[in-house]
């Protein structure tokens, strides 16, 4: 590089260099984000982006990503210090979730009142609750037969014992027998009067006293210590390691699941419908990242960055790179 050109050239770097002073530095942010804030609002998303575009980048980076040996370390780690953290709180879960809150999550759930219908119909109908009942008590029943004795005359001693004694080898198959028709007998009759008791199932699951049954929760809750709750989480290094293993394969396998795949993609063409025409610096005004917003984060954030690699010199080596290039051509 000539002579006089190496004059212009190192005081074209001093001058770039200027830019990144404390003196100069918010005041370059601002103009160059609000620069960037004009020119965003004249960018529809549809001219930068599509639903395949995204899709395309989620293949590559989640759906099949799998944690690193170092990331599931250092979770397990996190974990167990937040543990232990927790063995030592001073706080209770009302410092976490204050009363109203409680209560206006309560108040939501609770005014699900249809749904809530609906799940006791069709938990009473199913045949599976009425058999898991019946084999409930149909154990009970055995029990309490078994212990009554071979002398004892009621019908379940006799029943239950049948198979025993000198008749034990001959009659093993009409014990057996015995047995099924009880379980069918509770089984059959049992789901017939759930049925017709729906009704009382979901006047005890009413508005009203599910409002007392959250108030008695709340008072259980808002005092309970949160390391009371710490301590009856005992696990160890391999147990937190296995629970983070089964959930990274859950949602592995969820993400490349036909039904998720669907939604995500349902989502994603909804958002395309309803904002691919708007430019970017309107939508991101809608989710409430204004040019304000961003100037005063990009200084919080982009501030000390620039501020270390000017202190290192490297912001000096990269604005040389860049102007020995056209500076080497003169």
């Amino acid at each position: 590089m000539k002579a006089d050109i190496k004059k212009i050239y190192e005081a074209h770097v001093a001058f770039e260099l200027e830019q990144f002073d404390k003196k100069h530095l918010k005041a370059s942010i601002k103009e160059e984000i609000s620069a960037v804030w004009k020119w965003l609002d004249t960018v529809k998303l549809n001219d930068v982006s599509s639903v395949h575009k995204v899709i395309d980048f989620e293949e590559r980076n989640i759906v099949g990503r799998k944690l690193t040996k170092h990331q599931k370390e250092y979770i397990v780690d996190i974990s167990n210090s937040i543990h232990e953290l927790a063995l030592k709180s001073k706080h209770t879960v009302a410092d976490f979730i204050d009363e109203d809150s409680f209560n206006d999550v309560a108040d939501k759930v609770i005014a699900q009142k249809e749904i809530r219908e609906k799940i006791i119909s069709d938990v009473v109908k199913n045949p599976f609750y009425g058999e898991m009942i019946a084999d409930t008590l149909y154990d009970g029943i055995k029990s309490f037969a078994a212990q009554s004795g071979p002398s004892n005359e009621t019908v379940g001693g006799s029943l239950f014992n049948i198979g025993k004694g000198l008749l034990g080898a001959a009659l093993s198959g009409v014990s057996d027998t015995i047995d099924k028709n009880i379980k069918k007998f509770i089984s059959d009759n049992l789901q017939k009067s759930l049925v017709k008791n729906e009704q009382m199932l979901k006047d005890k699951l009413s508005d009203s006293k599910l409002r007392v049954m959250a108030k008695t929760i709340w008072e259980k809750l808002e005092d309970t210590k949160v390391k009371d709750l710490a301590k009856g989480v005992k696990l160890t290094d391999h147990d937190r390691n296995e629970i983070l293993i089964s959930t990274e394969k859950a949602i592995s396998i969820a993400l490349q699941s036909e039904p998720v795949k669907e939604l995500n993609e349902h989502v994603l063409n909804h958002f395309f419908d309803h904002s691919g025409k708007k430019s970017i610096a309107q939508i991101l005004e809608d989710n409430g990242i204004t040019e304000k917003i961003a100037i005063k984060e990009s200084e919080e954030f982009i501030v000390p960055f620039l501020e270390k690699a000017n202190k290192d010199g490297f912001l000096k080596e990269r604005i040389e790179a860049r102007l020995s290039k056209f500076y080497s051509t003169l």
